[in-house]
């Protein structure tokens, strides 16, 4: 008798819960303090984690959050790298969560600023395609620290990108962001769809692009 079952078994309750995550998320972002034009990720991540436990607690969300969590490879023993912060429903399966990876984007450096949305597209959504992150689930989330607060502009920088490197991303031509279908009146809010080489069905990425903050 198996107890714990598939990660079919559970997938469907990860889908049933992102609306309550990415909700979470935009309350949590507006009540934190904004973080500077040119602050790190990780403090800044670190800390976002913080107010999102706390405001996990007061609504009584059923699902932990975990910050730096890494998932080892099944059968390898390896480690496939660290997310960023992690929402684990209460179930008996450690490959079931939604991942949250955060990217800083337009940096402002001695008055220049640096859009970031190379690193956001490399060292974020790739590591969904190539299943590095949440292989058995199929929504995943990208948050971008917008640190200039040009919300608008640094949607437009990785939109772009997306449609120049769509394939790779396993998309469709031409590679675009639509509205998000959970947040649609929110225009911080954009999701792309994915083919991934390992997975039949299509893989979702709910993008959060935060500017400023309290």
């Amino acid at each position: 008798m198996n107890l714990v079952g598939t990660p079919d078994d559970w997938v469907g309750l990860i889908e049933s819960l992102v609306p309550d995550i990415l909700n979470l998320i935009i309350s949590t972002w507006e009540e934190m303090p904004a973080p500077g034009p040119d602050a790190r990720e990780d403090p800044t991540t670190e800390e976002l984690s913080r107010w999102l436990r706390r405001n996990r607690d007061s609504s009584m969300l059923p699902f932990q959050i975990h910050v730096q969590m890494v998932e080892l490879a099944n059968g390898a023993g390896e480690d496939q790298g660290k997310m960023d912060i992690a929402f684990l429903p209460l179930v008996p399966r450690e490959d079931i969560y939604f991942c949250l990876e955060c990217k800083r984007l337009n940096v402002v450096h001695d008055g220049s600023v640096r859009p970031y949305a190379s690193e956001y597209l490399t060292h974020g959504m790739l590591r969904f395609i190539q299943g590095k992150y949440a292989a058995h689930v199929r929504n995943g989330g990208m948050l971008g620290y917008v640190l200039d607060g040009n919300v608008a502009q640094a949607i437009r920088n990785v939109s772009r990108l997306i449609e120049q490197r769509h394939e790779e991303l396993g998309m469709q031509p031409p590679g675009e962001m639509t509205t998000s279908s959970i947040l649609p009146d929110d225009k911080r809010l954009r999701e792309t769809q994915h083919s991934r080489p390992f997975e039949p069905k299509n893989f979702l990425i709910h993008h959060i692009f935060a500017g400023g903050g309290k």
